[in-house]
C-alpha cells in the first residue's frame, strides 16, 4: 500500500514547489523596466538588424554606410550595387534614409543620429586654469606679463625648496686634508 502512495508523494511536493512559480509569472510585469517606453513586451525598439551610419557623396554619387550591429561591421555600398548581403534600392535626399532589401525583407532606414553628452571639466581649479606638474600651480591658458613673472617667481622658490632639501639630506662630502 505505501508503494503505491510514494509517487503521489512525490506529484505533491512537486505540485508545492512548482505552484508558486506559476503564480509569479503572472504578476510580473507585462513589460521591462529596463527598456524604452517605446519598446513594449520585452522587444527591443530598434527592430530592423541593419543601420544607417552614414551618406557620402563622390563623383560616382552617393554611397551609404550600412552597419551591422550583431557582427559590428559597416560596408560602404552604393545604390543597387550587388555583392552584399542587401541591395540598397532607394534613397531620400530629403529625409536622409535609404530602402534596402535584407533577407527577403525591405526595410527604410533613417539615418542614425549621434548621442552627444556633456563632459564634465577636467580639473577641479578655477575657471581658465588646469592643474600643472609639481606642486599643482595653476597654468592659466592665456597669460598676462604679470602672470608669467608670477609663474617664474613660483618656479625659482620651488626650486630653491628641492635644492635645500637635497642639501640636507646629502651633506657635502668633507675635502681631504693636503
Amino acid at each position: 500500500m505505501f508503494r503505491n502512495a510514494r509517487p503521489l508523494c512525490w506529484l505533491a511536493a512537486l505540485g508545492l514547489i512548482l505552484g508558486p512559480g506559476v503564480r509569479a509569472a503572472s504578476s510580473l510585469a507585462p513589460s521591462s523596466p529596463f527598456l524604452p517606453p517605446a519598446a513594449a513586451g520585452g522587444v527591443a525598439a530598434e527592430n530592423t538588424p541593419l543601420e544607417l551610419r552614414g551618406i557620402l557623396v563622390d563623383a560616382g554619387g552617393y554611397r551609404f554606410n550600412v552597419f551591422d550591429p550583431a557582427r559590428h561591421a559597416g560596408t560602404w555600398a552604393r545604390l543597387l550595387e550587388p555583392g552584399y548581403d542587401f541591395v540598397i534600392r532607394t534613397h531620400d535626399v530629403d529625409r536622409d534614409q535609404i530602402t534596402l532589401d535584407y533577407q527577403g525583407r525591405v526595410l527604410t532606414l533613417p539615418l542614425h543620429s549621434a548621442k552627444v553628452l556633456a563632459a564634465a571639466p577636467a580639473g577641479a581649479g578655477a575657471a581658465g586654469t588646469t592643474p600643472g606638474p609639481g606642486r599643482n600651480f595653476p597654468v592659466v591658458l592665456n597669460p598676462t606679463p604679470a602672470d608669467e613673472a608670477a609663474r617664474f617667481n613660483r618656479v625659482k622658490e620651488e626650486i630653491a625648496r628641492r635644492r635645500a632639501l637635497r642639501e640636507q639630506n646629502n651633506p657635502p662630502a668633507a675635502s681631504p686634508r693636503k
